[in-house]
């Protein structure tokens, strides 16, 4: 049986984690960087389409948006619309396309999880 302060101390860090959306065309791609993200503590949702992302953004609060510019059903069209909040965006894409739409990093494919981990710190700590 868990002792009581041990229960609140595994409680409060269920609360402290901060929550990740990651957006995705690629299984593989999507497993690695959900692996990855979690194993740093943060709370992690995953989707493979445009239509599942909009589904788990309209139910949930982020703390960070990490979404493929060639997401399916998507683009960079769809990002400009569903990203409101460009201090919490972290664009994966391929190619050059996605330079002029506001986000805190864009990161180019393929990429250096170093700077994944990097990317996502920035846009869950508050500014000093």
């Amino acid at each position: 049986m868990h002792s009581p302060e041990r229960h609140r101390c595994r409680r409060y860090s269920a609360i402290s984690r901060k929550r990740v959306l990651v957006a995705e065309k690629d299984d593989i791609v999507l497993a690695l960087i959900s692996h990855i993200l979690n194993r740093q503590g943060y709370s992690v949702d995953i989707a493979s389409t445009a239509d599942q992302a909009l589904v788990q953004l309209q139910a949930n609060h982020y703390d960070a948006l990490l979404l493929d510019a060639a997401l399916p059903g998507g683009g960079l069209d769809w990002i400009r619309s569903v990203a409101t909040r460009s201090e919490k965006l972290v664009i994966l894409t391929a190619g050059p396309d996605a330079v002029d739409v506001p986000a805190r990093v864009v990161l180019q494919k393929p990429i250096e999880f170093a700077l994944l981990v990097e990317a996502v710190a920035s846009c869950v700590t508050p500014p000093d």
